[in-house]
């Protein structure tokens, strides 16, 4: 029987060995995903994720090998920030790996619906997820084997879909089925790629060794997006997003987030170094500097701050799951109508037995001795906690469009798609508007010189006020653009009039500041460029308490409203 994604499976089709199968996640190009649990577990608090490769697949060797390497790596990887596999063997002739199911949202899903509502993440917050990513990234680079041999260990695939906050604010790193280890069976088809496209490191793409760096580059495009909110090597082609990732200028981050420590912006320009000499040599180092960056302005988030943003800005996301978990503790639910009311998201990590059990119905658990060796290489431990999965698919990430409701664990690669995301192409069509406004403002210039020439009828040298003063609450005088020697107004001066002024606010106590509508950072808040013109500005301080402003930006000009005192 063929049991579509995002539905419960019929009461008389959900025996799977020693577990019942409750409800179809999703299908991938080599697996089908599913929520399970334990046939002697009555409740929802042991389910888990259950993956297993499809019919037609299991008797290609190629595939089944690669299924067992992707069960046998992620067994070695016990640690907090990574989904933990709790068993894998085979039923029936059908290979499975059962993992923990993970209660939270996708990274993808969260840059998705703050793209659509126009919202930036806090960089703390940020901070805080990357950071976390780092450990689990780091632990899975020092995993050894079982001779303390360092087995090499590469993702490959660090995306926003493959990364998950969960609801106690802990951040987990999904879906190592792609990933490659020192001593894998399974072998890269010639001429296959594999990754996301859009966060795969230069060498990846061109088909170098690579080694740990290379996933350090995608985490850096992660972080890049997150503070943007906007896609940044996605194309409409694989050619294109391949040429922007190898030759195309990154645009300056602070062209979107001004409010970025300068140490921040620091360790991301060198994990996204394209020689991957210039980036960072381990994930942790590039953990410790993103924390280093902020340590000043109050440290990363707290995982208690996650888990809030969970719970206020993603609550249809957190309910949406929570019905999943109804639907399992209720025997009598209809087999095929459980509409969640939004889809969820990403998915669990995948994961590569090594070693093929030799009869049906054989599970393979990782051994106490194996786990606490992996957790001692990598100084922490593996820390159960519900969560969502996703299916791996063709070991070369699946592809899951089009999945059905129900599954708070899908999120395909496309989470920004909209044209308009796409920061390479605006940064050249700003490249092209700024060299139009520069011609014009040349022209203007050479105009304002022949008046100016013509006018004078003294010595004594003309000079040219900006717009007066218009709101009370900007404190700053006219602006007097200075003449150079012959009595002329500089090209700069003109420009730097038309472009944008400087604003600059701190406060007693800790406070966010909106302009326009948009969260812009907490203060203190300095030199922010801002379009000359009418703005309004919002305080939000503690205990509920605000204040609204109105400013005034003129070119060339700072305004700085001071302190204010809650």
């Amino acid at each position: 029987m063929t049991i579509p994604a995002g539905t419960l499976v019929p009461r008389d089709a959900r025996d799977f060995g020693s577990y019942q199968l409750i409800a179809k996640l999703a299908t991938g190009g080599m697996a089908e995903i599913y929520l399970a649990r334990p046939s002697s577990a009555p409740t929802s608090k042991d389910v888990l994720v259950l993956k297993r490769i499809l019919p037609h697949l299991a008797e290609d060797d190629h595939f089944v090998t690669m299924f067992r390497d992707e069960a046998d790596l992620a067994s070695k990887l016990v640690h907090k920030n990574v989904c933990n596999v709790q068993s894998f063997g085979q039923y029936g002739g059908t290979w499975f790996i059962a993992m923990e199911y993970l209660h939270g949202v996708p990274l993808s899903r969260m840059m998705t619906k703050l793209s659509k509502a126009g919202k930036m993440l806090d960089y703390r917050i940020v901070a805080a997820i990357i950071c976390q990513a780092c450990e689990g990234l780091h632990a899975a680079h020092e995993a050894r084997g079982a001779e303390g041999e360092l087995l090499g260990v590469v993702h490959r695939d660090v995306s926003p879909p493959n990364m998950m906050v969960i609801s106690d604010g802990t951040v987990k790193l999904l879906d190592f089925g792609i990933a490659k280890a020192r001593g894998a069976n399974s072998r890269t088809r010639t001429g296959t790629v594999k990754g996301k496209n859009a966060y795969m490191s230069p060498e990846q793409i061109l088909g170098k060794p690579l080694d740990r760096r290379s996933d350090i580059f995608a985490l850096g495009c992660v972080m890049y997006e997150m503070l943007a909110i906007r896609r940044l090597f996605h194309r409409d082609s694989d050619f294109l997003t391949f040429k922007a990732i190898t030759e195309e200028p990154i645009p300056d981050i602070r062209e979107r987030r001004p409010d970025l420590p300068p140490g921040m912006r620091a360790a991301l320009i060198q994990a996204m170094a394209r020689d991957p000499n210039g980036r960072f040599d381990t994930a942790q180092q590039f953990g410790n500097a993103i924390r280093n960056s902020v340590s000043t302005l109050g440290g990363p988030a707290a995982q208690q701050d996650l888990a809030r943003l969970l719970f206020t800005d993603f609550s249809d996301e957190m309910a949406a799951r929570d019905e999943i978990l109804k639907a399992a503790d209720d025997p009598n639910a209809a087999p095929l109508t459980v509409g969640i009311a939004k889809p969820a998201t990403p998915p669990p990590i995948p994961v590569r037995p090594a070693k093929a059990p030799t009869q049906a119905g054989e599970v393979h658990q990782p051994t106490p001795a194996r786990a606490k060796q992996v957790t001692g290489s990598m100084g922490a431990q593996g820390v159960p906690s519900v969560m969502v999965a996703q299916p791996t698919g063709r070991m070369q990430v699946p592809d899951l469009e089009n999945v059905p409701d129900l599954s708070a664990a899908i999120m395909p690669d496309t989470w920004m798609e909209d044209p308009g995301t796409n920061l390479l192409s605006a940064h050249r069509w700003k490249s092209l508007r700024n060299t139009a406004i520069a011609l014009g403002l040349a022209v203007v210039a050479a105009v304002a010189i022949f008046f100016i020439v013509n006018r004078m009828h003294d010595e004594t040298p003309t000079r040219i006020a900006a717009a007066p003063k218009l709101d009370a609450g900007v404190k700053i005088d006219a602006y007097e653009a200075p003449l150079d020697a012959n009595g002329d107004i500089s090209h700069d001066d003109i420009y730097a009039l038309s472009k944008y002024g400087f604003f600059s606010i701190n406060a007693s106590a800790k406070t966010s500041i909106y302009v326009d509508g948009k969260l812009i950072g907490e203060t203190p808040l300095t030199r922010l460029p801002l379009q000359p013109g009418p703005h309004t500005v919002k305080a939000s301080g503690p205990h509920g308490k605000s204040k609204q402003l109105k400013i005034t930006i003129l070119g060339g000009r700072d305004t700085d409203e001071g302190m204010i005192t809650w």
